[in-house]
């Protein structure tokens, strides 16, 4: 492995799981800090978005040699997904866009 080969990875990742779930992870301590890396490829396992699980089993193969099995992180909160279907109800079905009014 090299350094810029997991760094290229673990960017992916990043970008990929901000995209796709917003968590944000620290690339650099991703591959400097082995119990770290353990945590954020456990989430990237059980994540939904099927890229991040790829990119996360690439990741380990190059900063441990193996890929092991995982099991999946816990559902998100309960409360959470209701905050996200009470906001798609009152605004008839679409989610809004925090974006909008917020950029200049």
């Amino acid at each position: 492995m090299t350094e810029n080969e997991a760094l290229l990875v673990a960017t992916r990742l990043y970008v990929r799981m901000r995209a796709n779930g917003g968590r944000v992870i620290d690339v650099t301590w991703l591959t400097q800090n082995a119990e770290y890396a353990h945590e954020i490829l456990r989430l990237a396992a059980g994540h939904v978005d099927g890229e991040v699980q790829r990119l996360g089993a690439r990741l380990e193969e190059l900063l441990f040699g193996t890929v092991q099995p995982r099991s999946p992180a816990p559902p998100a909160p309960a409360a959470a997904t209701a905050a996200r279907e009470t906001a798609a109800t009152l605004t008839g079905g679409k989610t809004p866009n925090k974006y909008v009014g917020v950029l200049r």
